[in-house]
C-alpha cells in the first residue's frame, strides 16, 4: 500500500506540474493502480498512451496501463519509475505544445483490444 500510494500520487503530482491533469491520471487502490490518459471529449486517448508507453520502455520500465504492487517493490523501484513518468510526461507535453504528438511516436499507436459494436 505505502509504495503504490507513493507511485499512484507521485504521478499526478507530475500530471499537475505539467498542466496534464485533465488528460491523465492514476486512480484507484493503492496496490492496483491504473493510468488513463483521455482526450479533450473524455475519451480514451490511444495516441498519448502509445507515446507514454514508448518513452516508459526506452528507459527500462514496461507499462501497459495498470501497477500491480507487490512486497518486492522498494522506494528506489519506485523512484526510478517516477523519473521515467517524468520523463515521459515531459515528452507528451511537448508534443501537445508543438501540436504534433503524433509526429514523436516511432511507430503506430496502440489499438483498443475491445471495440464497440
Amino acid at each position: 500500500w505505502e509504495q503504490g500510494r507513493k507511485l499512484r500520487d507521485g504521478y499526478n503530482v507530475l500530471a499537475r506540474e505539467y498542466g496534464l491533469s485533465a488528460l491523465t491520471g492514476c486512480l484507484g487502490p493503492a496496490p492496483r493502480t491504473v493510468i488513463s490518459f483521455k482526450d479533450k471529449t473524455g475519451e480514451d486517448d490511444l495516441l498519448l498512451k502509445s507515446l507514454f508507453q514508448q518513452e516508459c520502455i526506452k528507459r527500462g520500465v514496461l507499462f501497459s496501463g495498470g501497477h500491480n504492487m507487490s512486497f518486492s517493490h522498494t522506494g528506489r523501484d519506485i523512484d526510478y519509475t517516477l523519473s521515467v513518468y517524468k520523463t515521459a510526461l515531459g515528452v507528451i507535453k511537448k508534443g501537445i505544445d508543438r501540436g504534433n504528438a503524433s509526429g514523436l511516436l516511432e511507430g503506430r499507436p496502440i489499438s483498443p483490444v475491445f471495440r464497440k459494436p
